[in-house]
C-alpha cells in the first residue's frame, strides 16, 4: 500500500477503540411519515463522515452524489502552516454537571430532529443578514443548548471544528479519512459575528494544517508509537465535543428504492473528552440534526431531548 492510502487520521480511532472507546459512526435514513430507522454503521478508522457517507449510500443502492471538496483550492505554502494560534481568549476545563470517565456503557442511539425546506432558507437568510456563514449560527446555538441542559458553569469551553482536507491533499482512497480540524474557544455570550470571525480567523492562519501534519505523525511512529500518544492525550485538555457538519447535498434516494423526502444525518460516538457527539447536513434542502452524549456525561434521555430541542430553538427558525 502506498503511503497516501495508509489511513494515518484512521491509527487515532484504532488507538481509542483499543483503550474501549467506540469509533463506531451511525449514518442514519429516518422515513418522515412513519418514522421507520435505517442505520448503517461504520467505523472512523475507516472512513471519516463525508467518506461514510458516501459509504453508506453505496450499501443502500443510493446513486453516487458528488463528493464536497476542500474550499482551499490548493495548499498553502509550507511556512503558512505553522502560524501562532488566533485567538487569545483560553478555554477553560467543562463544568459538567455530571461525568465518570468511566462510563463506557453504549449510549442511546442518536437523536435526530429536521427542519422544513422553508425552515433551513429561513435560517440561511437569517446568517446572511447577520453576515455570517451558517456554521457560526449552528454552533453558537449547539454551544448554548449544551451550557444549558449539561454545564453548571457558563465559561468558555474548546470546541474542535473539523475541517475538509479533500482536494488538497493526497487521496489514496475517496472514503479514508480526510479530515483536519482545529480546537477554538466558544462562550455562550459570544455573539454570532464574533464567532464568525473566530471561525474566519482560525482558517486564514491554516491552524487545520498543522492539525493535519501533526495527526499524520503514525507515518514516522507506527501504529505503536500512535496507541501510546493515544493514551496520554485522552488523559489531556477536556472539550465540549466535536462540531461535525457535513455540508450540503443533494441525494437521489428515489435511486435506492427510499422516498423522495428521506431524512438522513449522521453522528459519531463521542468520547470522555469530546462527549458532545452531533451530527448536521443539509440534504435536498432541508437541514438535518443528530446529538448524541457520551455515557461519561450521565445524562438521562430527558436530558439529551431537552439539549436537541434547545439546539434547534436556538437557531430562531419559525414553521
Amino acid at each position: 500500500m502506498s503511503a497516501s492510502a495508509t489511513d494515518y487520521i484512521g491509527m487515532w480511532y484504532r488507538a481509542r477503540a483499543r483503550l474501549g472507546i467506540d469509533d463506531r459512526i451511525e449514518f442514519i435514513f429516518i422515513t418522515p411519515g412513519t418514522g421507520k430507522r435505517h442505520t448503517v454503521a461504520l467505523r472512523h478508522r475507516d472512513h471519516d463522515g463525508v467518506g461514510g457517507i458516501a459509504e453508506s449510500l453505496k450499501r443502500m443502492g443510493v446513486r453516487q452524489p458528488t463528493m464536497p471538496l476542500s474550499r482551499q483550492t490548493r495548499a498553502p505554502s509550507f511556512w503558512r502552516r505553522w502560524q501562532s494560534r488566533p485567538e487569545q481568549r483560553l478555554p477553560q476545563s467543562p463544568q459538567w454537571r455530571a461525568f465518570d470517565a468511566s462510563l463506557q456503557e453504549q449510549p442511546d442511539e442518536p437523536l435526530v430532529q429536521w427542519l422544513s425546506p422553508q425552515q433551513t432558507r429561513g435560517l440561511r437568510q437569517r446568517a446572511d443578514a447577520k453576515r455570517v456563514s451558517l456554521n457560526s449560527l449552528l454552533l453558537l446555538a449547539l454551544h448554548r443548548a449544551v451550557a444549558e441542559t449539561l454545564m453548571t458553569g457558563p465559561g468558555p469551553v474548546s470546541w474542535c471544528f473539523p475541517v475538509n482536507m479533500r482536494g488538497v491533499v493526497p487521496m489514496g482512497r475517496p472514503g479514508m479519512n480526510l479530515s483536519s480540524a482545529f480546537y477554538l474557544t466558544v462562550d455562550r455570550d459570544d455573539t454570532p459575528e464574533q464567532l464568525d470571525r473566530t471561525i474566519r480567523s482560525y482558517l486564514k492562519a491554516n491552524i487545520h494544517w498543522r492539525y493535519w501534519h501533526l495527526a499524520r505523525i503514525g507515518r514516522v511512529i507506527g501504529q505503536r508509537g500512535v496507541d501510546w500518544l493515544c493514551g496520554r492525550l485522552l488523559n489531556g485538555p477536556q472539550h465540549a465535543g466535536s462540531f461535525s457538519n457535513l455540508g450540503d447535498w443533494q441525494i437521489d434516494f428515489v435511486s435506492g428504492g427510499l422516498p423522495p423526502d428521506t431524512v438522513f444525518v449522521c453522528c459519531g460516538p463521542g468520547s470522555p473528552n469530546h462527549p458532545v457527539a452531533n451530527g448536521m447536513m443539509i440534504v435536498n434542502g432541508s437541514l438535518n440534526l443528530a446529538l448524541k452524549l457520551h455515557p461519561s456525561l450521565g445524562a438521562s434521555q430527558a436530558v439529551a431531548e431537552q439539549c436537541l430541542q434547545r439546539w434547534v430553538e436556538g437557531l430562531g427558525v419559525t414553521a
